[in-house]
């Protein structure tokens, strides 16, 4: 008699495929298993049903854990492609434009503080007359221009925290030079 037919209990197959009784039951009420009668088992389809079972769970890791590499993988590529950005000066860190625009907004605010102390005197020099109020505008449109020019000088070179400092260092060595 082949193997095919002969029915074994639950022990006898649990030992077989090397689990519990209780896990041989779970098999069977999951449908991965067949029952021949209550208890009992053909042994040939029992065995290749644990196999296929056995088959379709390694597929299944193996493909969870190709899509894990591979989302590691872009993950990697990505955190190359953006650190060459920030290396060609296309790309800036959070921290590098909050220093370079608290600098460049601090100095507009110096700007403006001494605005009205430094153009009284222009302004108390337009002589009297129809062309004073346009005297005044002229002097004021020129101020505020030179104070909007902090605003728009933007270099790359501010972005590199190193690079900038060296270089408010060495404007600051020449002004006091002067």
């Amino acid at each position: 008699m082949d193997n095919n037919g002969k029915v074994y209990s639950r022990k006898i197959i649990a030992q077989v495929i090397e689990l519990s009784e209780r896990r041989v039951s779970q098999l069977t009420a999951d449908g991965i298993l067949e029952e021949y009668s209550p208890g009992t088992y053909k042994l040939l389809p029992t065995v290749q049903g644990y196999i296929r079972y056995l088959k379709s769970n390694q597929s299944g890791q193996n493909t969870a854990h190709d899509i894990e590499k591979e989302r590691l993988a872009q993950i990697k590529r990505e955190d190359a492609e953006l650190n060459l950005a920030v290396k060609k000066n296309e790309l800036h860190r959070a921290a590098d434009v909050e220093f370079v625009m608290t600098n460049m907004l601090v100095a507009f605010k110096a700007k403006l503080e001494v605005l009205p102390h430094k153009l009284l005197p222009d302004v108390l020099s337009v002589p009297s007359g129809a062309a004073q109020a346009e005297g005044v505008k002229e002097i004021l449109k020129q101020a505020i221009a030179e104070a909007l020019g902090e605003l728009s000088a933007y270099d790359p070179v501010m972005f590199d925290e190193d690079k900038y400092l060296a270089e408010l260092e060495g404007s600051a060595i020449d002004e006091a030079a002067e």
